[in-house]
């Protein structure tokens, strides 16, 4: 499912306000929705609102979905106060497989909202084929801006616990019962077509999304223990069965690491430690020297937190929210940001709620909204103007209007700078003239001041 136009009514910040996110007349994408978003504003003008605003719908239509729309009778709608506010002041047109699917409650007002969302899944999703089965595809995954504290759930053991006295008494079947019991909890997890990720609720999402690795580890711990038990056997033929076991066993963190982590790690000078571990994820660097996990900075804890649920989900369709990618990450970083996440979900439509002008500049003029207040303090839209790749500087100044870009120290010194022009060149002392011309070079050299036409005659 993909959005291609949203129409907000009276809903916080917002008043009557439209966004239509298809690609324009004249683009080789024309009329197709959006790839990617980036929404600019300056706080307060509903940024983070319009992705909750999203995220509210399709976590509904999420679970119509997943209960195959039995929800008249259904406990789903958890928020549903705020559910029918939402549903009468908005409208959204959505890409639902090759049809456009108009969600608006305003059109049936003498439905109730589960009556609505019923009827809309009978309509548009039921036996449709265009539209996807596959349990572990996702409609929505929301990535707040407090991703990184998340990052304990698989740089940590999370199953390890104080063992009881009860524990090494336990039967078979207790046993295989609390392992039953665990895979239910992932699973379930697993299956949610809505995904949030940043509120420190989802350690059973990270347990589905790296349960390869922890598998391998605990398997790999298995075959070491039983050769230690095997007393007698020759050390080159256990030698050579471990070797048959790695050769037939894919290590899971090799995949990760190649395909996922280590294109943005390199920039930091670090790679995944690909060797089985006692938790699923640790870094070295290029030369090998192994980091302790409580010691890795929250930009790189931002970075593993955000990549490896883009990459481990399936994303086709899929509606990935993400706020103030660039936090806590240097601009180089920056830089490559909007490049890399789009290349782990290609197939994937993102919203990227952004204050950062060196991320905007990453998108195309008709993918940027810029929000703004007018003269009344009411939130209006705009597209952007500076076209893809163009430098950070000219973004602030089009797109940002941020104009003049240097503080009050800098426009003074520029001003300072400019009178000193006028005064060598009515200065008649030559003395005093070159005295004010070094004077001059020197503040020019120091903030990269411009070269004038009257500077060259001087």
């Amino acid at each position: 499912m993909k959005i291609t136009k949203v129409d907000i009514g009276d809903y916080r910040q917002f008043k009557n306000i439209s966004f239509d996110f298809t690609y324009p007349e004249g683009h080789p994408k024309a009329g197709q929705p959006l790839d990617k978003v980036c929404l600019i504003g300056q706080s307060g003008t509903g940024k983070t609102t319009l992705l909750n605003v999203i995220w509210e719908l399709t976590k509904t239509l999420s679970k119509v979905w997943e209960a195959e729309g039995r929800v008249i009778n259904n406990d789903l709608l958890s928020n549903e106060k705020l559910l029918g506010e939402l549903f009468e002041q908005t409208s959204f047109k959505l890409k639902v497989g090759y049809q456009i699917a108009t969600l608006k409650k305003a059109s049936a007002p003498n439905m109730s909202d589960r009556e609505y969302l019923a009827d809309w899944y009978q309509q548009y999703i039921h036996k449709k084929p265009t539209f996807y089965f596959n349990p572990n595809q996702k409609v929505c995954i929301y990535i707040k801006d407090s991703i990184a504290r998340e990052a304990d759930a698989f740089l940590f053991d999370q199953k390890e616990k104080p063992q009881l006295f009860s524990d090494f008494i336990k039967t078979t079947t207790q046993v295989e019962n609390e392992k039953a019991e665990y895979e239910n909890w992932i699973n379930s997890a697993g299956s949610r077509k809505a995904i949030v990720l940043g509120d420190m609720e989802s350690l059973s999402t990270w347990q589905y999304l790296l349960r390869d690795l922890n598998q391998y580890d605990e398997e790999s711990q298995a075959i070491v223990r039983s050769f230690l038990q095997k007393q007698g056997a020759s050390a080159s033929k256990l030698v050579n069965e471990l070797q048959k076991w790695i050769d037939t066993t894919p290590n899971p963190r090799i995949d990760l690491a190649e395909k996922c982590l280590n294109p943005i790690l390199d920039k930091l000078f670090l790679e995944v430690d690909t060797a089985a571990g006692n938790v699923p994820i640790t870094l070295q660097t290029k030369g090998g020297v192994k980091i302790p996990n409580d010691s890795l900075s929250t930009g790189t804890r931002q970075l593993l937190s955000t990549a490896i649920p883009l990459y481990k989900f399936n994303t086709k369709d899929t509606l990935i929210l993400f706020d103030e990618p660039e936090r806590s990450l240097f601009p180089d970083i920056q830089r490559e940001l909007i490049k890399y996440y789009t290349g782990l979900a290609p197939e994937a439509q993102f919203f990227f709620a952004t204050h950062s002008p060196i991320i905007a500049a990453a998108f195309e003029p008709c993918e940027r909204f810029i929000l703004y207040f007018d003269e009344n303090g009411e939130v209006k839209c705009r597209n952007g103007v500076a076209p893809i790749g163009d430098d950070p500087n000219d973004v602030l100044r089009k797109d940002f209007n941020m104009s003049p870009l240097v503080p009050e120290e800098g426009v003074e010194a520029y001003q300072n700078y400019l009178d000193l022009a006028t005064k060598i060149k009515n200065e008649p002392d030559i003395e005093r003239k070159m005295a004010l011309i070094a004077e001059r070079s020197i503040l020019g050299n120091k903030y990269d001041f411009p070269v004038t036409k009257a500077d060259e005659k001087n």
